[in-house]
């Protein structure tokens, strides 16, 4: 069930509506957006920060020869140049050694039919992730608006800025993730299986996905038993490389593309690069998914040595059930490089979700002990999400002036605070 929260008659921008976002987004497009976060709570105001984001990935910042999606607007380029024949060669080409995912390599085309500028590529993706982004957000709101209190906002930040909306620099991964989190959300906690089929589809975006959909089956028909998860999930943080003839053999079998897939993640030269760029980086960039994660799994284990009671919800023990189930997968996907720490960002946000439900049963306590644990990992990973993410953002996007940044794209808001 989704829930939805009607909108309120308080506002902080009086008079507001359609008709007066819309003039103030053409006049000063951040100003609109900030206005619009103000009133999260009206539905109008929701709209308006969506067209944000689409504005952002119109005016998305592409220098970096580094990151993903550099590739992809080379990509893109290349493709408009071909004709459109060509159509079927791509379509013939899907789940073979060349690609193994449809939504990506069939936007690319259809876009590029019609221009190739590749701006208009990222902005469908940021539509595309953006819509299941702020649904998502939208489940855990609704549930704050509840019982608002400062550890439940804190936890709500660390959820948006888990996959921020300027992760869309890597298309697929950050698209998928938040398409399987919605489905998944109600998959497990309120057992619906309409959802089952958009969690399947998060495979069309990135085909691992059909590792995490074979988890969630493997709940959804098996559910809560706790028994077999929570030492399954003690075994993963200690004995995970037995299963890596498992997951090879597994491969093999498949064999195609996800074979050559299983092979580029698992063959030295590539664990070798993984290593490199981790002694190449600072040591903080290594430190702060790391506490992250012993943050959630602290909060958890309190949660339920501590306050397990006040959990005895159907939905917050199905989530709970899963979460075990889920990071017992992660664990044993360790032996995989990238494969393995990709999900691990996907199980933030399923333990965030839990901790957070929690935070909107309790009294605000300014001094609860998850608020004081968590503050400084919280408050680490996302300014690190933000200084990633600025690489990407236009800074004329914050002036006044509708589609000031679309012409002027080669000062991001890195350039501009960090260099």
């Amino acid at each position: 069930m989704d829930i939805t929260i009607p909108p309120k008659d308080n506002s902080y921008l009086a008079g507001s509506n359609a008709k007066t976002y819309l003039l103030l987004f053409l006049f000063w497009p951040f100003l609109a957006f900030v206005l619009a976060i103000i009133n999260y709570s009206q539905q109008t105001a929701r709209k308006v920060i969506y067209i944000f984001l689409i504005y952002y990935g119109f005016s998305f910042v592409n220098e970096n020869m580094y990151v993903d999606a550099f590739r992809y607007a080379k990509r893109f380029i290349m493709t408009a140049e071909l004709p459109f024949s060509d159509f079927f060669v791509i379509v013939g080409g899907l789940y073979t050694d060349s690609s193994v995912d449809i939504i990506e390599p069939l936007s690319r085309f259809i876009i590029s039919r019609f221009t190739d500028n590749p701006q208009f590529f990222f902005a469908f993706w940021v539509a595309f992730m953006g819509f299941f982004y702020l649904k998502s957000i939208n489940l855990l709101y609704s549930k704050y608006q509840e019982n608002p209190n400062t550890t439940s906002l804190v936890l709500l930040l660390f959820f948006i800025f888990t996959v921020p909306i300027t992760a869309v620099s890597g298309i697929r991964m950050p698209t998928a993730m938040w398409i399987f989190f919605y489905a998944a959300y109600h998959v497990v906690l309120y057992r619906d299986k309409r959802y089952l089929l958009l969690a399947l589809s998060a495979s069309l975006v990135h085909w691992s996905f059909l590792t995490a959909n074979a988890v969630l089956l493997l709940y959804f028909f098996a559910g809560n038993r706790n028994w077999l998860y929570l030492p399954l999930t003690v075994v993963s943080f200690i004995v995970p490389n037995l299963l890596a003839p498992l997951f090879k053999n597994l491969a093999q079998s498949v064999g195609g593309a996800i074979q050559d897939r299983y092979k580029g993640y698992s063959n030295e030269d590539y664990i070798e690069g993984i290593q490199q760029s981790y002694e190449g980086a600072s040591w903080f960039m290594g430190l702060f998914e790391n506490l992250a994660l012993y943050f959630l799994l602290f909060s958890i284990i309190y949660i339920q040595l501590k306050d397990r009671k006040i959990m005895q919800e159907s939905y917050e023990k199905n989530l709970y059930s899963f979460l075990l189930l889920f990071l017992a997968f992660i664990n044993f996907g360790q032996i995989i490089p990238s494969f393995g720490g990709r999900f691990q960002i996907l199980f933030y946000l399923l333990a965030t979700t839990y901790v957070f439900l929690y935070s909107v049963k309790i009294k605000n306590q300014p001094l609860h002990i998850i608020k004081l644990i968590g503050i400084f990992p919280i408050l680490l990973f996302c300014a690190i999400q933000f200084r990633m993410g600025s690489e990407s953002i236009n800074a004329w996007i914050f002036y006044p002036g509708f589609g000031l940044s679309a012409l002027v794209r080669e000062l991001s808001l890195a350039e501009l605070m960090f260099n």
